[in-house]
């Protein structure tokens, strides 16, 4: 997939996919459009302005942007300059952080969630010390999807940087699809709470579509298996 441009994701109406390169780590960034002029955004990039009007021709298009954690910020302000009237989300514990970096007027999803098909639901998952918000959709005919943050990594091989890939080996994020040590080390402040809450969703969405905030995305029938694998051996 070349950077900085939105790709819609097979199979999946309306769920739009772009990575960029920050810092040196690929990240994704998601669009999901609900109506014409009505798009939610999660961890937008700032590089990925450039080819919105491919996919959103409308310049009064009404965006809500989701910051799928208290890290994940970088690229919103360049936003906002573009979309003055966009609406922010942020869990309550990413909010707290957040707020320090200079963003105001955050929506709680605890409290509202952005407009979105009846499909998808918000998550909240418990013991995450960064505040993560992922986003399921269970759609029979399109399969089950899973957008989430950092708690899971799919990078195709390592890295060309040196420190990138070098951090890569010590914290096992590559190759293929990984819960890093630093996930398990510096993000969880209650790892047997996330676990219960993450294999219990699990068994509730069975998603076959992975979407991550680093990497590529992942679509496999033994999707639900290999994340409950990774799981237990990480937690």
């Amino acid at each position: 997939m070349k950077k900085n441009i939105w790709y819609p994701l097979d199979n999946m109406t309306g769920v739009y996919v772009g990575q960029y390169v920050v810092p040196s780590f690929i990240s994704n960034s998601i669009a999901l459009k609900v109506a014409e002029r009505e798009w939610v955004l999660i961890s937008p990039g700032a590089s990925m302005l450039h080819a919105w009007p491919d996919i959103c021709p409308h310049a009064d298009s009404r965006l809500s942007i989701v910051m799928p954690n208290s890290f994940h910020y970088m690229g919103v302000e360049a936003w906002l300059a573009r979309y003055p009237d966009a609406k922010l989300y942020a869990s309550k514990k990413a909010i707290k952080r957040l707020s320090k970096k200079g963003f105001t007027d955050i929506t709680p999803l605890e409290l509202e969630v952005p407009n979105l098909p009846d499909s998808f639901e918000v998550l909240v998952p418990p013991g995450h010390r960064g505040g993560d918000v992922w986003l399921s959709r269970r759609d029979a005919r399109q399969g089950a999807l899973w957008i989430t943050c950092d708690s899971f990594q799919n990078y195709e091989r390592y890295s060309n940087q040196p420190i990138a890939r070098t951090l890569q080996k010590i914290l096992d994020t590559a190759p293929g699809l990984k819960m890093s040590q630093f996930v398990k080390w510096l993000l969880l402040d209650d790892k047997r709470d996330f676990k219960r809450w993450v294999l219990a969703q699990l068994q509730q969405d069975k998603p076959t579509t992975l979407i991550p905030s680093h990497g590529e995305v992942e679509q496999d029938g033994e999707l639900p298996q290999r994340i409950a694998q990774l799981i237990d051996r990480r937690l």
